[in-house]
C-alpha cells in the first residue's frame, strides 16, 4: 500500500483557541504534521515549541512565508487580523483553513475566494458545525422530507463573555472593541448552523442593545481588570426570514451566565428536531404522521455504520481530503461571505430598525 502524503502545516496565532482547541488534537490528523507556529508574542510561540514539539517559530507573517516550507496555513490568529494573514497565505499558494470570520464584509470575503480559485487553492472557512456529526444528520432528516418543510428555528449561541466564562491567559478586552464582538465571537455560529441547514437567508432584521456597559474580568492572567464594554451591542435578538413561510429566530450576545435552552430547535410541518446537550443522543426528534397513526418523540437508530468521532480539527483532515480528491472543501468560504453579509445587516439593522436583504447565496 502507497504511503500517505504527510501534509505540513504552518499555524499563525498561538492563542487560546489553538493551545487549548486545536494543537492538542491535531496528532489525530494522521496525515498532517505542524511544523511552524507564528505569534506576534515570542512567549506564546516559545510556549507551542515546547508543549507541542513545533520545530520552528516565526514572529510575523511574512518571515513564515518567506523561510518555511510548508502547504498548509492554519489562521487562528484573532478576528480583526484574519482578512490579511489569509490573503497573504493565499498570494504565497498555501491552501488555508481560516478561523471565524474570514474577514469583516463581504467585499474581503469575496477577495479571498477569488484570489483562492484563481491559484487552484482550497480555502476552508470556520465555524466547524458543517463538518458535526449531529448536524448532518439533521440536514439529511430535513433533506429527506421526514419533518416536512421546516416553518420555524430558534438557535442560541450566548454567554457571560469572554472574560466571565473562560480562564484566559490573554487580556479580553479587545473582544470589546470596534473590529471585533458578540456578532463575530458567537452570533456567526448560530448563523452558520441555521444557514448551513435551511440555506441562505433573505431577509434580516435585528434588535440589539448594550446591556452590560462595564465589565470585570472574572479569571485568568488579568483576573478583576474592569474593562469599558459599552462601544459594541453586547445582547442581540435577531429575525431571519428564508421566504416560502420559513422564518428564524437567533439570541446572540455576551449577557447570558447561564441557560438551559437547546442550542438550536428545528420546526417542520410534521415533526421536530431538538439538539440536546447528551453525546450518546444529540438529537431529539418528534415526527407526526397522520397516515400511519403515528405521533410522539421517536428515537432514531442509524442504518449504517456509525460515523467517526467529531473532533474540532478534523477540520485538517476534510481540507487534505478536498486538495487531494480536488473537490471543495466541506466548509465552503461562501457559506461564510453569506454568514458575514448577515452579519454586517445585522449591525446595520440594529442600528436603523429596518429590514435588510441580503445579496449573497452559497
Amino acid at each position: 500500500m502507497k504511503d500517505m502524503k504527510k501534509w505540513k502545516v504552518a499555524i499563525v496565532g498561538c492563542g487560546d483557541i489553538a493551545e487549548h482547541t486545536y494543537m492538542p488534537h491535531m496528532h489525530r490528523n494522521v496525515q498532517a504534521e505542524v511544523t511552524a507556529c507564528c505569534d506576534l508574542k515570542p512567549e506564546r510561540t516559545a510556549l507551542f515549541q515546547e508543549q507541542f514539539g513545533i520545530k520552528r517559530a516565526y514572529s510575523t507573517v511574512d518571515e513564515l512565508l518567506a523561510n518555511e516550507d510548508f502547504e498548509i496555513l492554519m489562521d487562528t490568529a484573532s478576528i480583526p487580523a484574519h482578512y490579511e494573514i489569509n490573503m497573504k497565505a493565499l498570494k504565497a499558494g498555501k491552501h488555508l483553513y481560516s478561523q471565524k470570520p474570514i474577514g469583516l464584509s463581504v467585499e474581503q470575503a469575496t477577495d479571498m475566494i477569488e484570489t483562492a480559485k484563481a491559484a487552484g487553492l482550497v480555502f476552508s472557512a470556520s465555524p466547524i458545525h458543517m463538518l458535526r456529526n449531529d448536524i448532518r444528520e439533521a440536514k439529511r432528516i430535513i433533506d429527506g422530507g421526514l419533518i416536512g418543510k421546516v416553518t420555524l428555528a430558534r438557535a442560541m449561541a450566548a454567554h457571560g463573555g469572554p472574560e466571565y466564562f473562560q480562564y484566559r491567559v490573554n487580556d479580553p478586552s479587545w473582544f470589546y472593541e470596534p473590529g471585533a464582538g458578540a456578532l463575530y465571537d458567537l452570533g456567526v455560529h448560530a448563523l452558520h448552523m441555521v444557514t448551513g441547514l435551511l440555506g441562505p437567508a433573505r431577509e434580516v432584521s435585528c434588535t440589539a442593545a448594550v446591556s452590560s456597559p462595564a465589565r470585570l474580568v472574572r479569571s485568568g492572567n488579568f483576573n478583576g481588570k474592569p474593562i469599558e464594554s459599552n462601544k459594541l451591542f453586547d445582547n442581540y435578538l435577531i429575525h431571519l426570514n428564508f421566504g416560502g413561510g420559513t422564518i428564524a429566530d437567533i439570541v446572540t450576545g455576551f449577557c447570558v451566565k447561564a441557560t438551559t435552552a437547546p442550542s438550536l430547535e428545528i420546526y417542520g410541518e410534521y415533526g421536530s428536531i431538538i439538539f440536546t446537550d447528551d453525546p450518546r443522543n444529540p438529537l431529539a426528534l418528534y415526527i407526526d404522521e397522520p397516515d400511519r397513526k403515528i405521533r410522539g418523540w421517536i428515537e432514531p437508530r442509524p442504518q449504517e455504520r456509525p460515523e467517526p468521532e467529531f473532533f474540532q480539527c478534523g477540520c485538517i483532515a476534510d481540507l487534505i481530503n478536498a486538495i487531494e480528491n480536488r473537490r471543495p472543501s466541506g466548509l465552503p468560504p461562501e457559506h461564510a461571505r453569506h454568514v458575514i453579509d448577515l452579519i454586517c445587516n445585522i449591525e446595520q439593522s440594529a442600528h436603523d430598525g429596518q429590514v435588510h436583504k441580503l445579496t449573497t447565496t452559497f
